[in-house]
C-alpha cells in the first residue's frame, strides 16, 4: 500500500508540473499531422518523425487530436496514465529485486523524486516516448528475474510483450534486453554465484532471450526500412541546446558541432550528477527551446557528495557491488553515443544533453542498481553465508540463512547509519522539491499557449475565412514548414472559420493571438487596364496581366478588384507559382488571395459559372495592420 501511495503521489506531482505547460513544439507538429488524418492508417502510424519510429505514440496523438483538438486536458490525462503505469512497473521491479521487503520504499522514493526524469514526464511529446520506455524496461527486468527464479514461461511472455510494447513507442527500447541481462547477471554476481548457477540461469531464461532477440531483429529491420537513420531533422530545427525533432540546437551557422568529450562532460557534470542530489535547482530556457538544467557549482558538489555517500555505503557494507555501480555509471554513455551519432551537427550545442530527456530511463537503471546493492550480502555476514548449506530448492545465487541469523536489513552496521540514511533521504526530497518547483515556473512560460488560446477565442466570433500564414517564431520556427502555418495549427479545431488562400476580410494576428484589421502594403501593383469602365477584361480562356515590376519567390497577398458577369470563381497564379481559386459573386467585389511564387505577371481565369471578368488596379504585397 505504501508503494502504491508513493506512485500515486509522484504521479500527482508530475501531472501538476505538466499542467503548467501546454502544447509545445513537437506537440504541435504531431497534433497537426494527426488532425489531418481521418483514420490512423499504417502510413501515419509508421511515419518517420525526425528519426523516430513510434506507432504507439502516433496513435495516442491521433486520439488527442480527434477527441478534443488543441485541448490540453487530453494529453494531460495521457501523461498521468502513462506516469502511473511507469511508476507501477518501477515498484514491481523493486518488489521483485528486494523480495517485497519494506526497504524497497527507499529506492522507490528516491527514483520518483529526483528530477532526472522530470522533463521527459511533463512534456507531452517526450512523455509519449519516455514513460512507455521506462515502464517496459522496469517490467522486463522484473519478469526476467522472476523467470530466473521460477522457470515459468509466463514471465518470458511478460518480458517479450513488455519489450514489444516499449518498441511501439520509441526505438530506444531496443536496449531493454541488454539492461535486463545486466541486472540478471548483477543479481548472480552479488549473490556470489558459480558457473554452474550461471548455466542454470541460462537454461531457465533462454526462451526469453530467444524471444527478445527475435523482437529486436524484427523491429530493427523495420526501423532500418522505415527510417534508416539515427535522429534526423524531418520535423525541423530547434534552438540552441536542444535536439532535432525533440529539439535541435543552434550554435551559429558554420560552427562545428559539439565534441564527444564535451558531450561526456555536460552529460555527467551538468546533467546527471546534479540530479542525483536533487538538483539542478535552477533551469535556463532559450525560447523557443525547452528548459535546460543550469546547476550551480554547489548543486554539482551536492550531487557528487550524494553519489559518494551511496557508493561508500555500498562498497563498505555490501559484498561485490562495485561492478554494479560501474555498469550503472557507464549507462549514460549510451545516450552520449546516440546523441553523438544521431543528433549532433554544425548547429547543435552541447547543452542538448542538459534538457535531460535523453536520460529518461536512467532512473530505472539506477533503481535496479540500488536494489541489487541493498540485496547483496553484508560484508560481516560473508563468511557465515559462504559456510551456510544451500537449500535444495534455492534459486541460483540464493543461499540459506544460518540458523538464528535474521534476514539482513539495511542499517544494521551501527545506530548512526539508519539516521544518516533517513536524513539523506529527507534532504534529497527537499532538494528535489526545489528543482521541481523551479522547473514548473520555467515550463509554465508557453508562447504557443499565449498565442493560440486568445486566437481561438477570437476566431469563434468570426465567420469569414482566414488567409493562411506563418505562426510567430516563438511558437514554431520556419524550418518546421508547413507545420508552422495556421492551417496546420488549427487543423481539426471545431467552431473556427476555414483557413486557406482567400478572404474578403483580411486580418493580421499579433504574437498574443489578437486580430487586427489589415490591408496590403504593395510590393508591386496591378496597373490600371486599358478598357474603359473595366480595366483588364478577362475572357473564358483567362489572361496574363503584367505587374509593374518583378516579384521574388515567397508568399504574397493580392487585392483583386473584380467585376464578374455571374457567380463562380476566379483562378489566380503568379508566373512561378501554383494556382489558387477564390469564389466570386456577380457584380463588383474585392477578394484577397494569398499566392506563393514570383515572377512579373499574374494569370487570371474565370470559372464555375463566371465567364467574363473585369480586373482593376490593385496591390500585390504583404498584409499589415491598418
Amino acid at each position: 500500500m505504501a508503494a502504491c501511495a508513493l506512485v500515486v503521489a509522484a504521479t500527482a506531482v508530475r501531472t501538476w508540473v505538466a499542467a503548467a505547460g501546454w502544447f509545445y513544439w513537437d506537440d504541435l507538429l504531431l497534433h497537426g499531422r494527426a488532425a489531418a488524418q481521418a483514420f490512423p492508417d499504417p502510413a501515419f502510424l509508421f511515419a518517420d518523425h525526425d528519426g523516430h519510429l513510434m506507432p504507439g505514440a502516433m496513435a495516442l496523438t491521433w486520439v488527442a487530436a480527434h477527441v478534443a483538438p488543441l485541448d490540453f486536458r487530453v494529453p494531460l490525462v495521457q501523461i498521468a496514465l502513462l506516469q502511473l503505469v511507469a511508476g507501477a512497473a518501477l515498484a514491481r521491479m523493486l518488489w521483485v529485486l528486494l523480495a517485497g521487503r519494506a526497504i524497497l520504499l527507499v529506492p522507490l522514493v528516491a527514483t520518483l523524486a529526483i528530477p532526472l526524469g522530470l522533463p521527459s514526464a511533463t512534456w507531452w511529446a517526450a512523455a509519449l516516448n519516455a514513460l512507455p520506455l521506462a515502464a517496459a524496461m522496469a517490467w522486463t527486468v522484473a519478469s526476467i528475474i522472476l523467470l530466473a527464479r521460477s522457470g515459468r514461461r509466463r514471465h518470458a511472455v511478460g518480458a517479450a510483450v513488455a519489450t514489444a510494447l516499449g518498441l511501439l513507442f520509441v526505438e530506444k527500447a531496443l536496449i531493454i534486453p541488454v539492461v535486463a541481462a545486466a541486472v540478471l547477471l548483477g543479481s548472480w554476481w552479488t549473490g556470489g554465484g558459480t558457473r554452474s548457477e550461471l548455466r542454470a540461469l541460462w537454461r531457465r531464461t533462454r526462451w526469453a532471450w530467444s524471444a527478445l532477440a527475435a523482437i529486436v531483429v524484427v523491429w530493427g529491420a523495420v526501423f532500418l526500412v522505415v527510417v534508416g537513420r539515427l535522429g534526423g531533422g524531418s520535423s525541423g530545427g530547434f534552438p540552441a541546446g536542444t535536439e532535432g525533432g525533440d529539439d535541435t540546437g543552434g550554435t551559429g551557422a558554420g560552427s562545428p558541432g559539439p565534441g564527444f568529450v564535451d558531450l561526456v562532460d555536460h552529460t555527467y557534470r551538468l546533467a546527471v550528477v546534479p540530479t542525483l542530489g536533487g538538483g539542478p535547482w535552477s533551469w535556463e530556457r532559450w525560447h523557443p527551446g525547452p528548459p535546460m538544467a543550469d546547476p550551480s557549482t554547489m548543486a554539482v558538489v551536492v550531487g557528487a557528495l550524494a553519489v559518494a555517500a551511496v557508493l561508500a555505503w555500498s562498497v563498505f557494507t555490501r559484498r561485490r557491488t562495485g561492478a554494479i555501480w560501474v555498469a550503472a555509471a557507464l549507462y549514460p554513455m549510451v545516450t552520449v553515443v546516440l546523441v553523438a551519432v544521431g543528433r549532433t551537427g554544425p548547429d547543435t550545442a552541447t547543452e542538448i544533453v542538459q534538457t535531460l530527456r535523453y536520460h529518461s530511463e536512467l532512473p530505472v537503471v539506477l533503481a535496479a542498481a540500488a536494489a541489487l546493492a541493498i540485496a547483496a550480502p553484508r560484508r560481516q555476514d560473508a563468511r557465515r553465508r559462504q559456510d551456510a548449506p544451500r537449500r535444495q530448492d534455492a534459486a541460483p545465487g540464493e543461499r540459506a540463512a544460518p540458523e538464528g541469523d535474521p534476514a539482513p536489513r539495511i542499517g544494521r552496521a551501527g545506530t548512526w547509519l539508519p539516521m544518516a540514511g533517513a536524513l539523506g533521504l529527507v534532504a534529497l526530497l527537499a532538494s528535489s522539491a526545489v528543482s521541481t518547483v523551479s522547473y514548473r515556473q520555467v515550463w509554465s512560460e508557453q508562447p504557443s499557449r499565449d498565442y493560440t488560446e486568445p486566437l481561438l477565442a477570437a476566431l469563434r466570433e468570426r465567420t469569414e475565412p482566414l488567409l493562411d500564414k506563418e505562426v510567430p517564431l516563438e511558437v514554431l520556427l520556419p524550418l518546421t514548414t508547413p507545420a508552422n502555418r495556421l492551417s496546420a495549427l488549427l487543423a481539426g479545431v471545431p467552431g473556427v472559420p476555414a483557413v486557406g488562400a482567400w478572404t474578403r476580410d483580411p486580418v493580421a494576428i499579433d504574437a498574443h493571438g489578437a486580430l487586427h484589421p489589415a490591408d496590403v502594403v504593395p510590393g508591386r501593383t496591378i496597373p490600371q487596364g486599358t478598357v474603359p469602365g473595366c480595366g483588364h477584361r478577362v475572357g473564358p480562356d483567362g489572361a496574363r496581366i503584367a505587374l509593374d515590376g518583378p516579384l521574388i519567390g515567397r508568399d504574397w497577398v493580392v487585392r483583386l478588384h473584380l467585376l464578374a458577369d455571374a457567380d463562380g470563381h476566379v483562378a489566380v497564379r503568379l508566373d512561378d507559382g501554383d494556382e489558387v481559386t477564390a469564389p466570386v459573386q456577380a457584380g463588383p467585389g474585392t477578394v484577397y488571395v494569398r499566392l506563393e511564387g514570383g515572377g512579373t505577371g499574374l494569370t487570371v481565369s474565370p470559372g464555375g459559372g463566371a465567364s467574363q471578368l473585369c480586373v482593376g488596379s490593385g496591390p500585390v504585397g504583404v498584409l499589415v495592420p491598418r
